[in-house]
């Protein structure tokens, strides 16, 4: 009988492991279909003063190399000046002046990254989405990946 109890405990905490697993394994899936897409959106503040873009890109690279070749990047880019380096967080802030903006290396797995940017500006017809586009393809070629813009 002591058998039995033990195995109508097993039994579920072994068929929960395995479907934890999987449904890991499929948000994995998922996101390694969206691998060298770039998606990107702006926005302007309610008062109009202001605007918002930012775009992502999930690379099929371990986040501490891009964040070290996003560093390097930034360092090569004159009239480029780095406001804020948190390794911690893989998070570079910088400025060139008249827009502010920020890229997060953030982990997805142990070869898998999303690389976020956002960028803060005075609105005007120029969007910075494609500057910012143009920069996380610089990175991707830096790294040898192949990153295209969405759809």
């Amino acid at each position: 009988m002591l058998q039995f109890d033990r195995l109508i405990v097993l039994l579920p905490a072994l068929a929960l492991a395995v479907w934890a697993g999987a449904a890991d394994a499929q948000w994995v899936f998922l996101a390694r279909r969206a691998v060298g897409r770039i998606e990107q959106m702006s926005q302007k503040a309610p008062d109009g003063k202001t605007a918002f873009d930012t775009a992502t890109v999930i690379v099929d690279v371990p986040a501490a190399r891009v964040y070290e070749t996003v560093q390097k990047s930034l360092q090569a880019v004159a009239g480029i000046t780095i406001i804020s380096d948190d390794a911690p967080t893989r998070r570079v802030e910088f400025t060139d002046g008249s827009r502010n903006a920020a890229i997060q290396s953030i982990a997805l797995g142990d070869k898998l990254t999303q690389i976020l940017v956002s960028s803060a500006h005075v609105a005007g017809p120029d969007a910075t989405t494609s500057t910012i586009v143009e920069r996380i393809i610089g990175v991707c070629r830096r790294m040898n990946v192949e990153c295209t813009p969405g759809a």
